[in-house]
């Protein structure tokens, strides 16, 4: 249930208040979820919503952001103990 919430509140807020809130929202659902996949959609959203260029990197901004954390947090898996809190 507060996946669900949080991957609305993390497309629905930057889309509103600005793109680089997607960036501290992303880096707390990893934090919080462990490995949230939700965000790599969540960032294709976004990289619908938002045009910063016709580069491959400033196209796909935000999910090559998302895909980033979440092989950060795969590679950190077995390295850390991380608490599942949500």
């Amino acid at each position: 249930m507060y996946r669900a919430l949080y991957f609305l509140m993390i497309i629905i807020l930057p889309a509103i208040l600005g793109w680089w809130l997607f960036i501290p929202l992303a880096i707390l659902a990893v934090y919080l979820a462990k490995l949230p996949y939700e965000i790599i959609i969540a960032g294709l959203i976004l990289d619908l919503v938002y045009y910063f260029g016709d580069g491959f990197i400033a196209k796909y901004f935000f999910t090559l952001f998302s895909l980033l954390l979440i092989v950060l947090a795969l590679f950190l898996n077995s390295r850390i103990y991380w608490r599942r809190v949500m």
